[in-house]
C-alpha cells in the first residue's frame, strides 16, 4: 500500500490540473451544506439559550410570540401594553419575583445608530447578570446605561447625552423628547442586551408623559404671562409652562407622577419563580382565575414552536445538497472514466511491467482516495473557517 500511494501522489502531482480541479469540486460541493448547518446550529443555541433562561413572561391578551419576542429581543412589532398592576399581582402571588419591562421608545439616530429603550428595575441587570463595565449604574430618574454593542456603535461614553425619539414627530402637542444621562456601559454579554439603553421604569413613564417635572409656580419671579390665575391659596398656569426634557439634580425634586402607579404600562413582566412548583402554580392561575386579564406564556415553548417553522429550511438546504452532491459524484466518475481512457498506454506499460489488474486498481484506487481525503479535509477546514469568521457576524445580526 505504501508503494501504491506514493505512485498514486506522483500520478496525481503530473496531473496536477486535473487533480486539483476535482478536489476543488468536491470541496465546494461539502463546504456549503457543512457551514449552513454550523450556522443553522449556532443560530438555534444564541436563540433558545436566551429564551430557555427566561421562565415566564406575562403581558396583555394578544400575540403570545409578539410578546415573547418583545420581552426577549427588543426588535418585534409591539404588542399590547399591560399595567404595573400584573407586576403587583405576580408580586402578590407570592409565587415569583416580577421585572416590568418598558419597551415603548427608541433613542433618536447617532451616527446612523438607533436603539431600544428598554424600561425596567434593577432586579432585570442581576437576572440578566449584567455588570457594569464602564462608569455606573442608574442612581436617579433620567440616568440610563448602555449595552457596549451600542457604545462603539454610537460612539458614547459616560458623561454622554442620548434623546428619546418621539413617536410621531409631526405632532407637536405629543411627548417631548427626554435628554439622558449616560452614567454607565455594560460590559459585552453577547445578547439583545448589548444593542439597547437601559433606564429605570420611572424614567420610562416620564417620556410616556404620565410624570413631568417644571418650574416651580409659587416663586414670585415666575412670569404673569404662564398663569391664568394666582390667588393666596392656590395657582393656575397655563400652557405656556413647559415640563423639563432633561432631568438634573436642580430640578429633579419638580419631577412628580399624576394617577395610580398600578394602571401605568409597560410592555410585559418577566416572572422569575422561586421553584418549578411555584411556576406551575403561577402558569395555572394565569391558565384558569386570571386568564382574561392577562397571558401568562413560557419563552421556550414560544421559540421551539417558530424554530420548528424555521428550520424546515434546512431540511431543504439539506436536500438541495445532496442534489448537488449527487450530480458532481457523477461528474467525478465520468471525469474518472474519460481520466482512465486516455491513459489506457499507461496502463499497458504498466502490465507489461508485469503489474496485476488488481494492483493497477489499487493505484487508481489510491488516487481516488487520495483526492477525496484532500476534498474532504479542504471542505471541513473551509466551513470551520467560515464559521469562525461568520460567527460575530451572526451574533450582531441576531442581536
Amino acid at each position: 500500500m505504501t508503494n501504491a500511494f506514493y505512485l498514486a501522489l506522483r500520478s496525481l502531482w503530473f496531473h496536477r490540473g486535473r487533480a486539483l480541479t476535482i478536489i476543488l469540486c468536491l470541496a465546494l460541493t461539502l463546504w456549503l451544506p457543512m457551514t449552513v448547518h454550523l450556522l443553522l446550529d449556532q443560530f438555534r443555541a444564541e436563540i433558545v439559550f436566551r429564551a430557555n433562561s427566561t421562565p415566564l413572561v406575562i403581558g396583555a391578551k394578544g400575540s403570545r410570540i409578539d410578546l415573547a419576542l418583545q420581552a426577549l429581543y427588543f426588535e418585534t412589532v409591539a404588542p399590547e401594553q399591560t399595567t404595573m398592576a400584573e407586576a403587583n399581582y405576580v408580586q402578590d402571588s407570592g409565587f415569583a419575583t416580577p421585572i416590568p419591562v418598558h419597551l415603548n421608545y427608541r433613542t433618536q439616530t447617532v451616527n446612523n445608530s438607533t436603539a431600544p429603550i428598554v424600561g425596567t428595575t434593577i432586579e432585570y441587570f442581576e437576572f440578566r447578570n449584567l455588570r457594569i463595565g464602564q462608569g455606573q449604574g442608574m442612581s436617579i430618574l433620567g440616568d440610563c446605561v448602555l449595552g457596549s454593542g451600542l457604545s462603539k456603535k454610537m460612539q458614547l461614553e459616560p458623561g454622554d447625552k442620548i434623546l428619546s425619539a418621539p413617536k410621531n414627530a409631526f405632532n407637536l402637542a405629543g411627548d417631548y423628547p427626554l435628554k439622558m444621562n449616560i452614567v454607565g456601559v455594560l460590559a459585552e454579554s453577547q445578547s439583545p442586551d448589548d444593542n439597547a439603553v437601559f433606564i429605570d421604569v420611572k424614567t420610562a413613564w416620564i417620556i410616556d408623559g404620565i410624570g413631568h417635572g417644571h418650574q416651580s409656580l409659587e416663586s414670585e419671579s415666575v412670569d404673569d404671562g404662564v398663569l391664568l390665575n394666582k390667588s393666596d391659596t392656590s395657582v393656575t398656569a397655563s400652557a405656556a409652562v413647559l415640563p423639563f426634557t432633561e432631568i438634573t439634580p436642580d430640578n429633579l425634586a419638580s419631577f412628580h407622577f399624576h394617577g395610580d402607579e398600578d394602571t401605568f404600562p409597560i410592555t410585559a413582566v418577566i416572572a422569575v419563580p422561586h421553584s418549578r412548583k411555584d411556576q406551575t402554580l403561577l402558569l395555572g392561575r394565569y391558565a384558569s382565575v386570571h386568564t382574561q386579564a392577562a397571558q401568562c406564556v413560557k419563552p421556550a415553548d414560544v421559540v421551539e414552536d417558530l424554530l420548528s417553522i424555521v428550520f424546515r429550511v434546512e431540511q431543504l438546504v439539506w436536500i438541495s445538497s445532496m442534489l448537488a452532491a449527487a450530480v458532481t459524484a457523477l461528474l467525478l466518475c465520468l471525469v474518472l472514466m474519460l481520466s482512465i481512457r486516455l491513459r489506457a498506454a499507461e496502463m499497458q506499460t504498466m502490465h507489461k511491467l508485469g503489474c496485476s489488474r488488481s494492483t493497477v486498481a489499487m493505484l487508481l484506487g489510491s488516487e481516488i482516495f487520495l483526492m477525496t481525503a484532500a476534498g474532504v479535509s479542504l471542505a471541513i477546514i473551509g466551513a470551520w473557517c467560515s464559521h469562525l469568521v461568520a460567527a460575530d457576524w451572526l451574533r450582531s445580526w441576531l442581536f
